[in-house]
């Protein structure tokens, strides 16, 4: 059972979404992107984040323990947004924390975030077969006014779509780290309009 490695709800165990729509980031997966993170260096206090395909909701809670002053946390899946609210309501019984849960399909969704909403870390953890998506949420979010200059996005992604994004025309985003392990790989871009 995955749960929350470090910060205020350090140790929560976090629920899953059942069923094999989803599939949550490992914790010393986890761990790492936080780790590269760290290594930037960037710090997550206060920052405003925005989780797309957020499954269980884990990299979000896991950016709100460390210091983050908000998250919204998007997905599709009935499953992974009844994982959500359990986790949310098992964190909020330890700590208030301001969590906004949207049910939206993309990339049409833009238009039911807040609005006049900026983030300034969008995490990207997208079904592998979907490995153009998340690139066109990054174009689309800068374009929209969603991501906050300097924004950092993490995408977390299978080894090959890493490789085919470092040869991707990116945009206002630049590619800053990547890391593989086995068949698992995860890419830090900043935002750079």
């Amino acid at each position: 059972m995955p749960r929350v490695i470090a910060g205020f709800f350090k140790g929560l165990r976090l629920a899953s979404p059942a069923g094999l729509n989803t599939r949550p980031t490992a914790d010393r997966i986890k761990e790492a992107v936080f780790s590269m993170l760290t290594s930037l260096p960037y710090d997550l206090e206060g920052v405003k984040v925005l989780d797309f395909f957020a499954g269980g909701g884990g990299l979000a809670l896991e950016a709100l323990s460390r210091g983050a002053a908000s998250a919204v946390l998007v997905d599709r899946d009935m499953a992974a947004l009844a994982a959500i609210e359990r986790n949310l309501a098992a964190a909020r019984r330890c700590r208030s924390v301001e969590a906004t849960v949207l049910q939206l399909s993309w990339p049409g969704g833009f238009k039911r975030l807040p609005a006049g909403r900026t983030f300034d870390l969008i995490f990207l953890d997208p079904p592998y077969a979907q490995s153009a998506l998340p690139l066109e949420l990054l174009l689309t979010a800068s374009a929209r006014g969603v991501a906050a200059e300097a924004a950092v996005a993490v995408w977390e992604q299978s080894p090959a779509s890493l490789a085919e994004l470092e040869r991707a025309e990116t945009g206002p985003w630049r590619l800053l780290k990547s890391r593989a392990w086995g068949r698992r790989a995860a890419a830090l871009l900043r935002h750079d309009p």
